[in-house]
């Protein structure tokens, strides 16, 4: 069994600690989280408590080549500044993707290093996902879809064929975006908005169909 450490002790970090134990071929060793209070405890399954070991600076089981991770945080820009920060103290370290047992993965579909797959999610034929992406529950993604490093979805979101989605990007909940579209980077949008056009970079969009809001920043919360 391979050991793997989840980054992150937040809510998202219980979605990813759900689906590794349903793969039972990864002996969990617990979370890593510079904000959290060590031995904290996240989660208890059969009757094991899996705690917070300590934060990325003061963990040497990080260094171990035996052992992998993945990062638990939902929000991308977050997921970048911990991969960020733990790639430059461990620049060997091993990122684990994880591909929920739940999910349909079509035979030819690209996925990258430390990127999460939900239960029931969808990817089919082509489509290629970057590194630390996250395809949350129940997303459908058609054929020949490329989504970029950090980019993510919301539980339910619904893509065409051909679509793009920029680094750091994230669907919203829900959200419809249809075939041949392309999403810029570090764009959101809106929860059950409808995109028919492309998107730019940088934005904020929602409605149906989806419209430009405002410009947005790398650090800025969703909505």
């Amino acid at each position: 069994m391979k050991k793997i450490l989840i980054f992150g002790s937040g809510v998202h970090s219980k979605i990813v600690f759900s689906e590794i134990i349903k793969l039972k071929n990864y002996s969990i060793i617990g979370f890593v989280d510079d904000f959290s209070k060590k031995n904290k405890i996240v989660e208890t399954y059969k009757n094991k408590k899996y705690k917070v070991i300590g934060g990325i600076n003061n963990t040497k089981i990080i260094a171990n080549k035996n052992t992998v991770g993945i990062i638990g945080v939902g929000t991308n820009f977050i997921r970048k500044k911990i991969f960020d920060k733990v790639n430059k103290i461990y620049k060997n370290f091993i990122w684990e993707s994880i591909i929920s047992k739940d999910s349909i993965i079509s035979s030819n579909v690209k996925i990258g290093k430390g990127s999460l797959i939900v239960s029931n999610s969808v990817i089919n034929t082509g489509s290629k996902i970057g590194d630390h992406c996250l395809i949350n529950t129940s997303s459908s993604i058609d054929h020949d879809n490329y989504f970029a490093n950090f980019a993510s979805t919301g539980p339910g979101v619904t893509t065409g064929g051909n679509v793009t989605v920029g680094e750091l990007s994230c669907l919203g909940i829900g959200s419809t975006i249809k075939h041949q579209i392309k999403i810029g980077k570090n764009t959101i949008i809106g929860g059950q908005s409808f995109v028919y056009k492309n998107c730019k970079s940088y934005s904020i969009y929602s409605g149906i169909p989806a419209k430009k809001i405002r410009n947005r920043t790398v650090n800025e919360k969703y909505l």
